[in-house]
């Protein structure tokens, strides 16, 4: 078993069992790199996947803190699914092409909810990427996606405006994705949502929010898709150990 996972199931396991008090601040990175023996971008990198998980959370200048893992009101269902494909490569399975349009790369003051996922404190400057999607002539949504300082974005303006995250990531960063932390919620069209889309102030939206992180668990980027009514998502899941 490897040393990230060694800390990962030590302050999981820790978490879900109760055994480390909601609240309770975590030992500092230093101290737990001295006592796995590791590097501290290593713990960090634990610490930024239990945070994405919703396990801890990260307070700038005082540490790592236990969630309560029912912190939302909202009902929550996590599924380990497995090969996910890209958004473009499943619509491509029913026939269906998607194109963007760029509305937007530019820096900005990342939101408070979007910080910890990225590593930065909230308010800091980030580059943004900012896309409507359309499938045929149809506008079926718009996407943002927060991209990490650490990484050097060095992507041409046509990759930006026509090829998909993936696509992006893997062939014009060259950088694997190793895994996709997601959450789905609803959400209703704010006025330049409703503009940008073509629909009305507060349609009903469908929002998925993802952090996608490189094969050594280094965070790439984070993003938040919004599909208009009436597209839905369809998953098939296994079961471990399942009859």
């Amino acid at each position: 078993m490897s040393a990230k996972q060694r800390i990962y199931d030590k302050f999981a396991d820790g978490i879900r069992s109760g055994k480390i008090a909601t609240g309770a601040r975590l030992p500092t990175e230093k101290k737990i790199a001295a006592e796995f023996s590791v590097s501290r971008s290593t713990v960090q990198a634990v610490m930024m996947r239990l945070a994405n998980e919703g396990m801890v959370t990260r307070k700038a200048g005082s540490g790592t803190f236990a969630a309560r893992i029912d912190d939302d009101a909202s009902v929550k269902v996590a599924l380990d699914i497995h090969n996910i494909q890209s958004f473009e490569s499943e619509m491509a399975v029913s026939g269906d092409r998607v194109s963007y349009r760029l509305v937007s790369y530019a820096k900005t003051s990342v939101p408070q909810h979007v910080g910890p996922k990225i590593g930065v404190p909230p308010g800091a400057p980030v580059m943004c990427l900012y896309r409507l999607r359309f499938i045929d002539e149809t506008c079926i949504g718009s996407e943002v996606r927060y991209l990490s300082p650490e990484i050097t974005w060095d992507v041409s303006l046509h990759a930006l405006e026509t090829q998909g995250g993936h696509q992006i990531v893997e062939e014009g960063l060259g950088l694997r994705i190793g895994r996709i932390d997601a959450a789905l919620r609803a959400v209703c069209a704010n006025t330049t949502q409703a503009e940008d889309m073509g629909i009305s102030v507060g349609a009903p939206l469908l929002v998925r929010s993802h952090t996608i992180l490189s094969d050594d668990e280094q965070v790439i980027l984070h993003g938040e898709s919004y599909y208009v009514e009436p597209f839905s998502f369809r998953y098939t899941a296994t079961v471990a150990g399942g009859s």
